[in-house]
């Protein structure tokens, strides 16, 4: 029987095996990455929104008759 045909399959088979693990922990780390830049870009969004009102500042009412 000839072996290369089946040491080929084998062969085959070994990278499809490797490359889907190499994908999976790769999938894993885009996953991590799309979590904390929601956390961050939902955080920044929530400091911009909480912010207090700026106190009156009667110097500079000029700049927006100017503007």
């Amino acid at each position: 029987m000839d072996f290369t045909i089946l040491l080929i399959g084998l062969g085959i088979i070994v990278a499809l095996f490797i490359i889907g693990k190499i994908f999976a922990i790769l999938t894993k780390i885009l996953v991590v990455i799309l979590i904390v830049a929601a956390l961050a870009v939902g955080f920044f969004i929530w400091q911009n929104n909480n912010k207090e009102a700026p106190a009156n500042r009667t110097g500079c009412n000029w700049a927006y008759i100017l503007f």
